[in-house]
């Protein structure tokens, strides 16, 4: 939101150009913002007025201190100076009630009451190392920021071996992120995202299980399974008829007595 600037912070910053412009390309910017910081609507309101030059933040109003506050040697020195003009100071300050507070309720309804429930889906992938998988819960197009991601093992939340990436804005006023499980896959075990945020009635819980064989391999597996009990079942029948057989059949008793004639 642009607001009037006063002729001396102007004048200033000009001269923090040409301070640095001929040590710097002219492609360098100067930035200045206002934010306001709300807690239980607005009980408690501080409002913040930053210059940054070369993405580098130089001075600042901070409301809760009710004074300008220098993060570089020049940031400093201006700081020292601009809190020397009591005018200046109760301006800023003003602010909370004029900027922050009048505009509340105009952000509320668009920003701060707004809620857009998170996707979330599970990929395996391979990494380099001693453990022979990974698994990336990738979580995206959630507001507000604030969210929580837990990996679990068999319902137990696992907390070694989880690394995250940093909240990432998708331009959208949405989110994303997305949160990684080194793991070694035993059969049977189950691997579950967990995402919590406000924007939900419950967790969501997408699972992940280590792949067991194809249905090709499943039906040549079985078909052998099914050979080999028929071929034990048929030698079985074949010995027991033998082994019948056998015994079934007539002996001829030879005696001391008799000989054999040729």
């Amino acid at each position: 939101i642009c607001r009037e600037i006063k002729c001396q912070r102007i004048c200033v910053l000009l001269l923090l150009c040409e301070e640095f412009v001929s040590e710097f390309p002219r492609s360098y910017v100067q930035e200045m913002t206002s934010g306001c910081y709300y807690t239980n609507g607005t009980e408690q309101v501080r409002f913040f007025h930053r210059y940054i030059y070369n993405k580098e933040e130089q001075v600042y109003f901070d409301s809760q201190a009710g004074l300008f506050i220098g993060r570089t040697e020049f940031g400093r020195k201006q700081a020292a100076s601009w809190n020397k003009d009591k005018t200046n100071l109760d301006d800023e300050r003003a602010n909370v009630d004029r900027f922050c507070k009048h505009n509340y309720f105009m952000v509320e309804k668009f920003v701060l009451a707004r809620k857009v429930k998170p996707t979330a889906k599970v990929t395996p992938t391979k990494v380099m190392g001693t453990h022979p998988g990974m698994v990336v819960c990738h979580v995206t197009g959630f507001f507000p920021s604030k969210i929580k991601v837990k990996w679990l093992r068999n319902g137990e939340e696992v907390t070694s071996d989880v690394t995250s990436t940093e909240l990432l804005q998708n331009g959208d006023w949405t989110f994303q992120v997305h949160v990684f499980l080194e793991l070694t896959p035993k059969s049977g075990d189950t691997y579950t995202c967990r995402v919590e945020h406000n924007s939900l009635d419950g967790p969501l819980e997408i699972s992940w299980a280590e792949p067991g064989m194809s249905e090709s391999e499943r039906s040549k597996l079985l078909t052998g399974i099914g050979g080999l009990v028929l071929g034990v079942i048929f030698v079985v029948a074949g010995l027991i008829v033998y082994l019948k057989n056998k015994k079934g059949a007539p002996t001829i008793p030879v005696t001391q007595s008799q000989g054999i004639l040729l």
